[in-house]
């Protein structure tokens, strides 16, 4: 077995794998947040802007998708790095990766941002492991957001 933390095929594999769970968990909060807005999206038809023109149809909006659409959009932010290194490691040419060998780093592995090419601070573990912390959070936090919305009164 390879050593930990190197990069190899097999690591690159898990990674890959861990970078669509995150983007699979976002698209089912999604679906979620379909349900408790009463945004009425068919199952096979939902999307952050469809949740939010469903609503606008309505005469409603939400705060709860703003938000998620200014992490979307802000390039500085987890999930905004997130999507793009999923994009790029599914349809473009896998995940770009710093190596280090020798140094205070020796055997450091960090995800790099697909488009800058910036290597992200921490090792690749640690930037899915703070993505995923990230997204737990931030669902949390969404959930109760958007269920408190959904019992404004006259919405």
């Amino acid at each position: 077995m390879p050593s930990p933390g190197r990069g190899h095929d097999f690591e690159r594999a898990h990674q890959e794998a861990v970078l669509a769970q995150l983007m699979g968990a976002y698209h089912s909060f999604l679906q979620e947040l379909n349900v408790i807005l009463e945004c009425g999206r068919r199952d096979d038809d939902v999307s952050l802007g469809k949740l939010r023109d469903a609503l606008r149809e309505r005469g409603r909006s939400s705060g709860v998708l703003r938000r998620l659409y200014e992490l979307q959009q802000d390039e500085g932010r987890w999930l905004r790095q997130l999507q793009a290194l999923r994009d790029s490691a599914t349809h473009i040419s896998g995940i770009p990766l710093v190596f280090y060998a020798g140094g205070e780093d020796d055997g450091k592995v960090a995800l790099k941002h697909p488009r800058t090419m910036v290597e992200f601070p921490d090792t690749a573990v640690d930037t899915l492991t703070t993505w995923l912390e990230s997204m737990r959070g931030l669902f949390a936090e969404l959930r109760e957001l958007a269920k408190a919305e959904s019992e404004q009164p006259g919405r």
